[in-house]
């Protein structure tokens, strides 16, 4: 059996492709793009309100797991409870929101985000050079 051997560990690439470093005003510059205020603006559009409505879901169980015993410990098939349904929800709902986040995210603000990110990496340094002057 042949097995390849690395002799030395690959060097990792530059974070931003070799160019040099992202100048700081490139950063502010961007962060008062109306692009960027738009793109986290949907972005604590789908955050904000699914977090508060997964904190809701998650202390419903909570409390009830603490408060009503009585309805959380009726039998629903065989020895499968209340309780175990909703602990099993609360994995479904968790990555039910994955989904959902990855479908917004794609549709909503990934493209805006790779060309800010794209500016930002290959133009910003020239326009915070020409900005300083």
């Amino acid at each position: 059996m042949a097995t390849d051997k690395r002799t030395k560990d690959p060097t990792p690439p530059d974070g931003n492709g070799g160019d040099e470093p992202i100048k700081d005003a490139a950063y502010v510059a961007m962060h008062s793009d109306p692009r960027f205020i738009e793109l986290k603006r949907r972005l604590y559009r789908f955050i904000f309100p699914m977090s508060l409505a997964f904190m809701a879901w998650y202390l419903l169980y909570v409390l009830m797991s603490a408060f009503g015993r009585d309805i959380m410990g009726v039998d629903l098939v065989g020895n499968v409870n209340v309780a175990l349904v909703f602990g099993i929800l609360q994995f479904v709902s968790t990555f039910g929101i994955a989904v959902l986040y990855t479908r917004y995210a794609n549709r909503n603000f990934d493209q805006t985000a790779a060309e800010l990110r794209d500016e930002l990496q290959n133009g910003a340094n020239a326009k915070a050079e020409e900005a300083n002057r």
